[in-house]
């Protein structure tokens, strides 16, 4: 007759990995170690982006646009069946939507950085509509404000007919009210 739930348990490792992995990447060759870190890179989004942080690349424009746009939908994901709860946001995408938001409008990419930040408003209020409290009505507003400044900045019936847009896209009717407002020349 044999025991059942008689085996040992296995054994945790008491040795941390990293010396393991440091020890190989020092055989290796600078070419095979950019190989290795440009593959993991291509795999992972996220190492692509530190790794982008980290060596300070200037990127062409059409790939920031895209990057933004990128985070834009990274940032007002939610998973709609978790409606008027306090779901997960990540903060980074905020983070970087407003830098790169940024970017675009010290570039004088000012018609991109517009066109992000009506798509920002469309998804972003949508998501401050859905939550349970609405914390990232803050993040939102950051990241827009550089925005509407160049906006300003710029005047013209062009920044009232881009507030009246904004203030249409804004589904919670709050976000950045009072600077659109200003800019539509309402009080």
């Amino acid at each position: 007759m044999v025991k059942k739930g008689t085996k040992r348990p296995r054994k945790l490792a008491k040795r941390d990995r990293l010396p393991l992995i440091d020890r190989e990447l020092r055989k290796l060759t600078k070419a095979e170690l950019i190989a290795i870190i440009v593959g993991i890179a291509n795999e992972h989004a996220v190492v692509a982006r530190e790794l982008e942080d980290r060596l300070n690349i200037e990127k062409p424009v059409d790939l920031l646009i895209a990057d933004v746009s990128a985070a834009i939908d990274r940032a007002a994901d939610f998973d709609e069946r978790l409606m008027n709860h306090n779901f997960d946001v990540d903060w980074q995408a905020y983070a970087d939507v407003q830098k790169g938001l940024l970017q675009l409008v010290e570039l004088g990419h000012l018609a991109d950085a517009k066109s992000l930040a009506l798509k920002l408003m469309k998804d972003g209020s949508y998501q401050v509509e859905c939550s349970d409290e609405g914390l990232m009505t803050d993040e939102i507003s950051q990241c827009l404000k550089p925005v509407i400044r160049a906006v300003k900045a710029a005047g013209g019936d062009e920044a009232a007919r881009w507030a009246k847009d904004m203030i249409t896209a804004d589904r919670v009717g709050f976000i950045c009210d009072a600077e659109l407002k200003q800019l539509r020349g309402e009080s």
